[in-house]
């Protein structure tokens, strides 16, 4: 696998977000969350790797996300998932939806 390319989606004071790309197409996110002495971060894979591809996937995340945001880290720890996306949800696309369920019921 060729080196991983990160795209942040979100940040905040003490966390990331990233979509992580393998070539072209989206193998994963990672939530990257600083705390005081350590970074938790939590990896959901789109794809199955193997463990060397997994193991140089984390420790690109720490070389170039981790280090470069907290260099005194003492301690980077990395829960994995394999997981499939299932949609994105959000009050906004709700109330749209309802809006609309609303509109249909007086158009009756």
């Amino acid at each position: 696998m060729e080196a991983a390319r990160f795209e942040r989606t979100v940040r905040t004071e003490s966390s990331e977000i990233f979509n992580v790309f393998g070539g072209a197409r989206r193998i994963g996110r990672v939530d990257i969350h600083y705390g005081r002495f350590e970074v938790h971060a939590t990896l959901l894979l789109d794809v199955e790797l193997t463990d060397d591809e997994l193991q140089a996937l984390i420790d690109q995340l720490d070389e170039e996300l981790v280090q470069t945001h907290d260099p005194e880290c003492e301690d980077f720890l990395v829960t994995v998932y394999k997981a499939e996306e299932l949609g994105f949800y959000s009050d906004e696309f709700e109330s749209e939806d309802d809006d609309e369920d609303e509109e249909e019921e007086d158009d009756r």
